[in-house]
């Protein structure tokens, strides 16, 4: 339960990551200033970064918990 609550918070901030990150980098293009285009593609990457890995993550956690529910189960 710890871990779960864990991981929520962590999706939780990479999301707000990448959301905070687009918004820096479409008002760096719109408005025509670099500094917050410079800032905000990192951001943004940061958040894509950490979001895949939480993917990854339980789609790992899922199978490997999928092949021992199979192996209890023959």
């Amino acid at each position: 339960m710890n871990m779960g609550i864990r991981l929520w918070f962590i999706w939780l901030l990479s999301l707000i990551a990448g959301v905070y990150g687009t918004s820096l980098v479409y008002s760096g293009i719109t408005s025509g200033k670099p500094y917050t285009l410079i800032y905000g593609l990192p951001t943004l990457l940061v958040g894509i970064w950490m979001t895949g890995n939480l993917w990854a993550s339980a789609r790992q956690f899922y199978r490997k918990n999928r092949a021992a529910q199979a192996s209890r189960t023959s």
